[in-house]
């Protein structure tokens, strides 16, 4: 932008500041004339104001309120055209003390100069430079469109922009882990705009944010075509002609560089779905299941599995799901997503921003060759996660919590009456429900019963008796026992359940 230094280092118009100098650095953006008393409201701001001074006011404190409105509208200088056929041959001084309190750049023009070639010229400094600022852009396309399409991939792409706007970019995937970076540290980067990529991670690929302070400017994008692949970092000058427009190319080169990573890929999915395949039919020989792995470049290592429910978009799950998890084996059945890493692998976290709000069974680790198991695991766990709206792991529905808490709280309330009501109504109802939950803890060892309630064996012995005559089971009976404990069990859930708060 011209500032009024450099218009005044122009020789061919002959300006001379006289007031103002240390606002002499002011942005010019465009050049007016006016002879009005009060030409505030026809401006729209950054102009330097040309005047004959025609009406001039005739005092200093009429002109500093002339100053001061045209301060106000965004004036950034003012021009007086001198002349003998003029109103002015010099400056006034009242003139020259209100621009100074101000400091408002007062500029004269000598009577050889017109206005028209200090607007003339005023519009062609501005042309040059938009001139000059759409030649570098036009460079920087060129640039990062080269790097596009040679071999140098995100990385390439990412220094073309650094080397032209001297902005460092980082790219980190949807788990941040980094995929590319301009720059060693870029983990500072990602580290530093954490908060901020987690204020947008839910906007997709619509999120976009900036963080500017301290003359830089950092700013966060999301990358892909249809569907969230990574996230961009930048960081770099503030100021940066035709930052927009370079940024948005960036973005949409990385994205087309990510789509053809993805299109890339389809073969490797299929091989690897090939593989898990033959995992799923059963369990095989441990050595085999290495095999199998090692054809496809991966490291024999205990696996675990799960399967996530896809109804609509199933394929393009899975596609990220293996994009992501590197070392995965994924494979799409019906409506439903399954894949395999190895344990080492948060897998639960990494499903967590991979496939929040869906239905997703996890499975246990197993040995290679026991995939199969995983994975029946984890298709048995969707039924229980759909009802509860989670992820669920295998371990959470082998529990007789889960299963009791299956049945409804009729039948529930039904069962525990049915079993335990005949020592509900017997007036030592306390003491004979605190024996059995007891002697059934304690796996029928009388003596560990007794004492885990200060009693007597003798005592306990009695209490278990009379259980056994009012409920009719005989504690001989491992059916028997069996009924006992999941009426309590059933019992302590009915409880919990009626107060969430436990």
């Amino acid at each position: 932008m011209l500032t009024v230094s450099e218009l005044l280092a122009d020789a061919s118009l002959g300006l001379e500041l006289v007031a103002g100098r240390r606002a002499a650095d002011r942005e010019i953006e465009a050049a007016a004339v006016s002879e009005l008393s009060h030409p505030g409201p026809w401006l729209q701001g950054g102009e330097l104001l040309l005047t004959i001074g025609l009406l001039l006011p005739d005092t200093v404190d009429g002109c500093r309120a002339y100053i001061s409105e045209l301060h106000d509208a965004g004036v950034r200088a003012v021009g007086l055209g001198l002349g003998a056929q003029l109103p002015h041959q010099r400056a006034p001084d009242r003139l020259i003390v209100a621009a100074d309190g101000h400091e408002m750049p007062l500029l004269t023009v000598p009577d050889e100069v017109p206005f028209i070639a200090v607007t003339k010229a005023v519009f062609a400094y501005r042309a040059r430079a938009e001139r000059q600022v759409l030649e570098r852009t036009l460079q920087t396309q060129r640039a990062l469109t080269a790097a596009a399409v040679s071999p140098g991939g995100l990385l390439g792409i990412l220094n073309a922009h650094r080397d032209a706007t001297g902005r460092s970019g980082v790219i980190v995937d949807q788990l941040g882990r980094v995929l590319a970076q301009t720059d060693a540290d870029g983990g500072r980067l990602v580290e530093r705009m954490s908060g901020l990529l987690a204020s947008v991670r839910d906007h997709g690929l619509t999120a976009a944010a900036a963080d500017i302070g301290e003359g830089r400017r950092r700013e966060l994008h999301a990358l892909g075509a249809q569907r969230l692949r990574a996230w961009l970092l930048i960081d770099g000058p503030a100021e940066v002609p035709a930052a927009e427009q370079i940024t948005g190319d960036l973005v949409s080169l990385l994205s087309l560089e990510l789509e053809r990573r993805h299109g890339l890929g389809s073969a490797q999915r299929r091989e690897r779905a090939q593989v898990l395949d033959r995992l799923a039919r059963g369990t095989v020989d441990d050595t085999v299941a290495a095999r199998w792995l090692a054809s496809l470049g991966l490291k024999d290592a205990d696996q675990r599995a799960a399967a996530i429910a896809a109804p609509d978009d199933a394929e393009d799950l899975a596609a990220d799901l293996l994009t992501i998890l590197r070392d995965a084996l994924v494979r799409v059945v019906g409506n439903v997503v399954e894949v395999t890493v190895p344990l080492a692998t948060d897998l639960p976290s990494a499903l967590a921003t991979l496939a929040p709000g869906r239905a997703a069974g996890i499975g246990i680790g197993v040995r290679p060759g026991a995939v199969a198991v995983s994975l029946r695991q984890a298709r048995s766990a969707l039924p229980a996660s759909r009802v509860q709206g989670r992820h669920l792991h295998a371990e959470e529905i082998a529990s007789s919590r889960m299963l009791l808490g299956a049945v409804g709280p009729e039948a529930l309330q039904a069962y525990t009456d049915a079993v335990l009501g005949p020592l509900d109504a017997s007036d030592r109802a306390t003491e004979l429900l605190r024996a059995l939950t007891a002697f059934l803890e304690h796996n029928g060892h009388w003596a560990a019963a007794a004492n885990a309630l200060r009693v007597h064996r003798h005592t306990m012995a009695n209490r278990v008796e009379a259980v056994e005559r009012l409920t009719g089971r005989r504690m001989e009976s491992a059916q028997d026992r069996h009924e006992l404990w999941l009426a309590l069990r059933a019992r302590e859930i009915a409880r919990l359940s009626a107060d969430p708060a436990k």
